[in-house]
């Protein structure tokens, strides 16, 4: 919800949702959670086609977004028009962590994380190398992160349960768990009909193939334990 006691939420204090022009739903961004196949996915409830560059959906004019300082109001026009309902996913802490390590940091692929790596490297001596010890590299990064500020850490690190609002007056409406694929399928199914659904599933857009074999180690799952100790709570009580 956007309205509060009949004023509009502070955009500082939203998630970021990207909603459609026609149809009532809205999707609550979670970075390595299966976010670009669900981009697509919000895609084909408004247009009833696949995207034509699915990578490059983030970047896309076709969804509308509430992200940053300010409301656009135009966007907000349309939001109040639909009413949406909202939706997110989320994934086991530890797994979502090591993708985000292993696609992010390690991989090197992603230019948007180049100055990051060098400064990993340079300033503070993590071998990123083809022949690093992972479980070494990882455990290296994870004591670095966990002592950067958690509300301005990176979106594909930060705790889920701020990615999504939680702890605050915005609420997501339905919150999947990616370990539950049939929900998954079954929530979008809603939209665009089974096969759809299936389909779309299928496809797991932009899923890395990296092994991350050998990279958890009880000392790794013990500094994730603690500092995702919040989205256990919240998303995966029975692990606790």
């Amino acid at each position: 919800m956007l309205l509060i006691d009949g004023k509009v939420y502070e955009s500082q204090l939203l998630p970021t949702i990207f909603f459609g022009k026609s149809k009532p739903l809205a999707y609550v961004l979670n970075p390595k959670v299966a976010s670009t196949l669900t981009l697509n996915f919000m895609f084909y409830v408004n247009y009833g086609y696949r995207f034509f560059e699915p990578y490059k959906i983030y970047f896309s004019q076709s969804l509308l977004r509430f992200e940053g300082p300010e409301l656009d109001p135009a966007a907000l026009s349309t939001f109040f028009k639909l009413a949406p309902q909202s939706f997110s996913i989320v994934r086991d802490p530890l797994r979502r962590f090591v993708s985000a390590f292993m696609s992010k940091i390690y991989s090197g692929e992603d230019p948007n994380y180049f100055s990051l790596r060098d400064q990993l490297t340079g300033e503070h001596g993590i071998d990123l190398s083809p022949e690093a010890d992972l479980a070494r590299s990882c455990l290296a990064f994870t004591k670095w992160i966990i002592a950067q500020p958690q509300k301005t850490m990176d979106t594909h690190f930060r705790p889920q349960y701020l990615n999504l609002g939680s702890d605050s007056r915005f609420a997501v409406d339905t919150v999947l768990r990616l370990e539950d694929p049939d929900s998954i399928i079954a929530f979008f199914a809603k939209w665009v009909g089974e096969d759809k659904a299936k389909w779309l599933f299928s496809l797991r857009l932009n899923q890395q193939q990296l092994s991350s074999k050998g990279i958890v180690t009880d000392e790794l799952k013990d500094f994730v334990r603690t500092f995702y100790a919040r989205d256990y709570e919240l998303f995966y009580p029975e692990q606790l």
